[in-house]
């Protein structure tokens, strides 16, 4: 039971890992022009197994404080709006992949990832401060 606690931030952190390796790749390919097509599709495969870990990852986060953490407030941290801001930046990036073909939706698609980018390290930082 003394490790249970300790499941979220290490699952939470490999799926942060992941996260930025799927962002590198989308702005890799806005540079090697040659390999842009190979990294665009590594980039599109792996960004729905992402977002699910993530999405996973804030439940977890959410049952791990509810179940296991009586010394926090659910839902009270830094860590858990921006772990929100973190889904909704991620979801919106989400639907304007969906839309690629659209010149104007396909300038604004890479900001959604960099400020999911952002937000990853900002929930990295805040989830180390309560981290057991």
């Amino acid at each position: 039971m003394k490790l249970l606690p300790y499941v979220h931030p290490i699952a939470a952190g490999l799926s942060t890992l992941l996260l930025f390796y799927v962002g590198s790749l989308g702005l890799r390919a806005r540079n090697d022009r040659r390999r842009a097509a190979q990294l665009l599709r590594q980039h599109a495969r792996l960004t729905t197994p992402v977002l699910w870990l993530i999405v996973i990852s804030w439940v977890g986060g959410l049952l791990s404080t509810w179940l296991l953490r009586r010394d926090l407030e659910l839902a009270a941290s830094a860590h858990i709006r921006i772990g929100s801001a973190l889904l909704l930046a991620l979801f919106a990036s989400a639907v304007t992949a969906r839309r690629m073909s659209q010149a104007q939706i396909r300038s604004i698609h890479p900001w959604f990832g960099i400020a999911a980018l952002l937000l990853a390290a900002a929930q990295v930082f805040f989830g180390l401060q309560i981290t057991p």
